[in-house]
């Protein structure tokens, strides 16, 4: 019984320590545009990818300045703003501030990656529409 005992608490420790909800705050600075052919990406075609993309994953983008747009995404309790930087050939994306993210100013929730490199991944996909 005793063994029995030492066994299901080594799985339940296992179990509780592969749930981690947080990872180390990654950084998406100066990504690549992605540009197939030789036509020429304008920062237009940029601005207009980020915010179709943006909207279709239910972020509200707003363009703060030339360059810039800051998009912020509500999902239940949790809140997310990022500053979207961007020219012709490189797009960034710097954390602003959030909400039931527990962001400690390393680690942030482990969904934080998921949505920013969706929204990567489908700005890209527009760019390419947009050049076409």
């Amino acid at each position: 019984m005793q063994s029995l005992k030492v066994i299901f608490f080594a799985c339940l420790i296992v179990i509780v320590s592969g749930c981690k909800t947080t990872i180390p705050m990654p950084s998406y600075l100066n990504q690549p545009i992605t540009n197939y052919g030789n036509n020429e990406i304008t920062q237009q075609q940029v601005e207009k990818s980020i915010i179709q993309a943006a909207i279709s994953k239910g972020w509200k983008p707003v363009k703060v300045e030339e360059g810039k747009i800051r998009a912020t995404l509500n999902i239940r309790k949790h809140r997310l703003d990022i500053l979207i930087t961007y020219d012709s050939k490189l797009v960034s994306i710097e954390y602003i501030d959030s909400a039931n993210l527990k962001y400690n100013g390393k680690e942030i929730h482990r969904q934080y990656a998921n949505w920013v490199s969706s929204l990567l991944n489908t700005i890209n996909a527009l760019v390419v529409v947009n050049n076409d």
